[in-house]
Formats: structure tokens, sequence, C-alpha cells
């Protein structure tokens, strides 16, 4: 027997972990294969690049912001559940600017919008509960929800070329008026959605608010991505301010700024006005458990928030030249390829010919080319083959990416060819 399957079965006698989830968590071969390239020093391209500071976007718009985050304030505390109330009242006055009231009493700031999850399931959900999210959609979920002992249950979006992605809203409706949706707590809408990029449509936002109203459930919407608009529809809207439904919306540093380690993100409530009362006492409670908001980045934010239109607009174009170069590549007459529609946020979905399953192709990128991609299945996408490539990454990469992506596909569908 090897040692460490000894050690494990010996803790598995001495004492017992939790269940909340599957404990170790296994590495998927994929990355797996990536590790032991990089460990015989192997290059490798990241073509789903998703962090800002990597990106070369930051560092002309920052580069003199050091100063903020030092001297004798920087030192100071003066904890406060929701935070100081000078970074909030910054934040109050830039949903002002955007024609939203929101009061720096109804603002909450935290670590980062995980945390904020993490505060609105202990508030919403007792264990057992359930809270529906988006499928496709971020596979960071089920490890928040779990933690929290909440159960996570998809509902679909659906895609229907060229309008793009839209809410199954009848299979939603469906799914809360049987016995299983009895227990969902929450909608989790991320708006726009990781990683199809599509913001909630109007008569989408309409019907569920009303089934909320019906079923008594609160709006969760993460809205991290929503300043990074592409090729959105009018009457794109934050849930922000909304007064039907006790509602929380969720922002941060990390992608409207581009600054992931100032650990920095925020939650509004509203709502009707008993239900925000109350949810409010009970998330300053939870709050005030943590603190984890630090003095230094807080102090800095409202002018951190001055600046952060800078940071919004090089990304929007890089964002822009990047679709671009990805359409020109791979969308060629005859093309097998194709980019899906995408009305905001930092990726962009390619749908390519399923000459293996998406695990395979993604390996022999990998192997074959030097290229690192997510497939589909990492975000729960119900076909194949698509895969998500990101729309931030420096436009010579995404150049470089995209060539070697479509070569790669060229050899199989080659071989596919002679084969046949």
């Amino acid at each position: 027997m090897y040692i460490p399957s000894l050690i494990q079965a010996i803790l598995s006698i001495l004492m017992k972990f939790s269940d909340r989830l599957d404990w170790p968590l296994p590495s998927n071969p994929l990355s797996l294969l990536k590790a032991d390239i990089l460990r015989r020093g192997g290059a490798i391209l990241d073509f789903s690049e998703s962090n800002p500071s990597k990106a070369g976007l930051c560092a002309g718009i920052w580069s003199g912001f050091s100063g903020l985050l030092s001297g004798p304030s920087a030192l100071g505390y003066s904890p406060d559940p929701r935070g100081l109330i000078s970074a909030r009242e910054a934040l109050s006055a830039r949903f002002a600017g955007r024609g939203i009231g929101m009061s720096p009493g109804n603002i909450f700031l935290g670590a980062s919008t995980s945390e904020a999850y993490s505060w609105l399931f202990k508030l919403l959900c007792d264990p057992g509960d359930a809270v529906l999210v988006p499928k496709p959609g971020y596979p960071l979920f089920d490890y928040l929800a779990g933690l929290e002992a909440v159960r996570v249950l998809p509902y679909r979006l659906e895609y229907a070329h060229p309008s793009g992605w839209s809410v199954d809203t009848d299979g939603l409706a469906s799914f809360l008026a049987s016995p299983a949706g009895k227990r969902v707590k929450a909608i989790v809408l991320i708006n726009p959605n990781n990683p199809t990029g599509s913001y909630i449509r109007k008569a989408e936002r309409e019907t569920i608010l009303e089934l909320c109203e019906r079923c008594g459930l609160a709006i969760i919407s993460d809205e991290v991505f929503f300043d990074f608009a592409f090729e959105a529809r009018d009457g794109r809207r934050s849930f922000a301010g909304e007064n039907r439904v006790p509602c929380f919306t969720l922002d941060g540093l990390s992608k409207l700024a581009g600054l992931p380690g100032f650990k920095l993100a925020w939650t509004t409530v509203s709502g009707p006005e008993v239900e925000v009362r109350e949810a409010m006492a009970r998330l300053e409670i939870i709050a005030d458990s943590y603190l984890s908001a630090g003095t230094p980045v807080m102090l800095a934010l409202p002018s951190i928030l001055r600046e952060s239109d800078a940071f919004v607009g090089a990304t929007r174009a890089r964002m822009a030249e990047n679709m671009s170069i990805l359409r020109d590549t791979l969308e060629k007459p005859a093309s097998p390829h194709r980019v899906l529609r995408c009305e905001g946020g930092w990726t962009a979905l390619l749908q390519s010919p399923r000459l293996e399953s998406e695990e395979e192709l993604a390996r022999r990128l990998l192997a074959e080319e030097g290229v690192w991609i997510h497939p589909g299945y990492f975000f729960d996408m119900e076909r194949e083959a698509f895969f998500a490539a990101s729309l931030i990454a420096q436009p010579e990469r995404t150049e470089e990416c995209a060539r070697r992506y479509l070569s790669l596909f060229d050899r199989r569908l080659e071989d596919a060819g002679s084969v046949s």
C-alpha cells in the first residue's frame, strides 16, 4: 500500500470530515497534462486568459495608485459591518450617476463576490435548501453553495443563431411549480452570464420577477461584467434598485477596475421595504462576523472609481479587437467554425466540429499546439464541441492562438477525410 493511501486510511478511522463536498477534489486529465508540460519546461499559450493583470490592461491606468494604499489613514481601523462610509458613499454616487437610487446604507462591502455569495446563502438558505443557477454557467457555484450545505439546481439557457442566448423561462416556471421547486430560495442571475455573454432580456426580466413574487424567491444578480457590453441588445438593465422582490446585486474591483488582487466587492440590497429592513439587519450580523474588507482599499475606492471608466473603455476596445480577430480567422467562407453571439463579458464561445470529444480535442490543442483553452463541458454546455476563448488577452496572443486552433482542426479534418 502506498504511504499516502495508508495515511488516508488511518485518518478515515481517526476523524470524520464534512461531506459538504467530494473531498479531495480530483484534478481533471486536462489540467494534469498542463501541469506535466509546465513541469518539463514546455511553453503554453493561454487562449482562455481571464486575469486582467496578465493581459496588459492595468499597468498604464493604475501605475500611480500605489500611494493610495499607504499613509497614516490606511493604518487606522474603524470597523463597520457595512464597510467604511466614504467608500459606500462613493458607490452610491456612482449608482446615482447611472439613474439608480442606492443609499449607502443599502451597500455592504466585502473581500470578493465569492464571499458575498457565501453571505447570501447563509442569509437566505437553511441546509438542504436550493438555489437556481444558469446552465451553461460558471462552475464555482457548486463549491460555493456546497460549502454552505446548499444545493445547486440548474435552469437552462438556450442558443439560437444569430439572435443569441435566452433563458428558458417556460422550463423555469414549470420547475418552480413542481414539488422539487419547493425548497428553492433564490434565483442566481449572471448579468451578463459567464461564459455565454448574454444579458437578461426585458421580457425575461418581467417573467423572472413575476415568478419570484409568486414563489417568494429572492434574486441574486451577479453584475461583475455589466459594464463590459459588446453587442448588447437595447434595454439591458441592472437589477440594482429593483423593488418588487428582495434583490441583491454583486460587483467588485476584480472586473470593474481589473484589480483582483485588491480584494474588494460590494453587495446592494433592494426590494419591498419590510423585507429589505429584515434582510439588512441579518446581513449586518453576518458581515460583522467577518469584517473582511481592508481599510486601505476602502479608503482608495473613491479614487479608483473615478478612474475605472478608463479601464472599462480600454478593455471594451480590446474585446472588440479580439472578437474581430476571432471572426476573421475562424469564420471564413465555408468554415466549419462559428463564434457565438456575445453581448458582453470577457469570453467568446467558439463552436467547432465534434471530430472527437471536447476533452480529447483540448488535449490535442495542448499537446500538439501548446494552446490551453477551456472546453465547453467546464461550463456544463449541453452539446459539443464548444471552447471558451478570452476577449481580454493581448491581441497578438489571440491571433496566434486562433491560428494554432485552426491548424489543429484543419489537420484533424484532413485526417478524417483521408480515412473516409
